[in-house]
């Protein structure tokens, strides 16, 4: 990678570790109410919509795959730029999408801002929304460990919806026809 992205041994490093420390909250050993990534399959109902900020995208992007993928269901995907601009109207009408707020522990600071006002418009129209910050530390941690939270959440949500994530029969379907 360290020809596309500038990452230093010691962020390797930092990642794995933080792994680690993740790997004890989220697995299949802990199914106890301190487990995130099972806390947030329980909560996803209807259509999640997840939002993030632009470093963000690929663990956002991951997410919303893997729930469709594993899980079955629909997922929309947004960075929070644009859903302070267009896609905030559409939470002018009563919705059965629910939000999913990804965020990084050091956003830009007007990316702060946009989570601050974001979340105060859910609130003052009750609109439920879920939370998750990605770890300290270099971008290779951050997305690295927000992608292992959330794949686990997709396995997890499958299972709490009886579907196996293995066959993909619209997949084959798909490729079958090209």
């Amino acid at each position: 990678m360290k020809p596309i992205i500038p990452i230093k041994n010691s962020d390797i490093v930092d990642s794995i570790r933080e792994l680690k420390k993740t790997r004890n909250n989220i697995s299949s050993q802990n199914i106890t109410k301190t487990n995130s990534a099972l806390n947030l399959a329980k909560w996803i109902n209807d259509i999640p919509i997840i939002y993030y900020p632009w470093g963000l995208q690929a663990a956002a992007i991951r997410f919303k795959n893997s729930l469709q993928e594993n899980s079955k269901v629909h997922v929309i995907a947004e960075d929070i730029v644009e859903a302070c601009h267009n896609g905030i109207v559409s939470w002018e009408r009563k919705s059965k999408v629910k939000p999913i707020l990804i965020q990084g522990r050091d956003d830009y600071i007007k990316t702060k801002k946009r989570w601050v006002v974001v979340k105060k418009y859910f609130k003052k129209n009750k609109i439920d929304y879920w939370e998750i910050s990605s770890v300290n530390g270099n971008i290779l941690s951050k997305l690295i460990n927000l992608i292992y939270v959330l794949d686990y959440c997709s396995i997890y949500k499958a299972v709490l919806l009886k579907t196996n994530p293995t066959p993909v029969k619209s997949i084959d379907f798909v490729k079958g026809k090209m």
